[in-house]
């Protein structure tokens, strides 16, 4: 890499952390940086993506804020209700209806379903709500154990992108997760991916995997989490608890 970017990357990083541009604050245009720095606007362009691939910054517009990344469990019961304990405004849009479909081949298989059987599913696009406008962390893509969601839920689960299905599954059901097995690896995005969580075809992104087990090893649901990489410090703790 040019050791001017890594310079100018790492001089960034430092005004960054020591709060210089403020929480969520705007850093100065890429023009003014060039002309700061004596360099060309590649060059700055090229620095600020170091910086968005750590988490450090993010691109709203043609404006660049200060980041910093959410510390969030590998393992957490309902996402939205920890972004609220932290005083942060969550998002949880239908990135299409939920319905009844044919999963993956891995998904079937955790499901302990045939390929062929359509099961419940949902998809959702979720994020925070700062000053600076929506900022989205990951998509969720959830298939159900089809012997488990009753009419009533999935209703609920179809007409709310914020209702807690596995609540209503415990509810219904009285089961407990008791583990989960799971697959993670990181990669590039897809593109449909890009245009929903707004990023560049060079943020990495995480992809966890997670069949989530009862006892007995009953499957109650599969996740698929699309994490964008520099937004999350991802920590996983010794008891697996149910997420969606």
């Amino acid at each position: 890499m040019d050791s001017k970017v890594e310079t100018i990357a790492g001089e960034l990083r430092q005004r960054i952390k020591s709060g210089e541009f403020g929480r969520a604050g705007r850093i100065p245009p890429q023009r003014a940086l060039c002309d700061y720095y004596n360099v060309s606007r590649d060059t700055i362009n090229r620095a600020i993506k170091i910086l968005e691939a750590e988490g450090l910054l993010v691109t709203q517009g043609k404006s660049t804020y200060t980041h910093l990344p959410i510390r969030l469990p590998a393992f957490v019961s309902n996402y939205d209700d920890y972004i609220r304990a932290r005083g942060l405004e969550p998002i949880s849009e239908f990135i299409e209806p939920p319905n009844m479909v044919t999963p993956p081949s891995w998904a079937a298989e955790w499901l302990n379903k045939p390929a062929s059987e359509s099961v419940p599913h949902r998809r959702l696009r979720q994020g925070i709500v700062y000053s600076i406008g929506r900022v989205y962390y990951r998509l969720s893509e959830n298939f159900y154990n089809p012997d488990l969601i009753t009419d009533q839920i999935f209703s609920q689960l179809q007409a709310d992108p914020f209702f807690n299905t596995w609540t209503a599954l415990r509810q219904a059901h009285g089961i407990e997760i008791v583990t989960s097995r799971n697959r993670a690896f990181v990669r590039l995005p897809t593109a449909e991916e890009q245009h929903l969580l707004a990023i560049d075809k060079e943020m990495p992104v995480l992809e966890l995997r997670r069949v989530q087990l009862a006892e007995a090893d009953l499957p109650v649901m599969v996740n698929r989490l699309i994490f964008v990489s520099g937004r999350f410090e991802l920590f996983f703790e010794a008891s697996p608890a149910s997420q969606e």
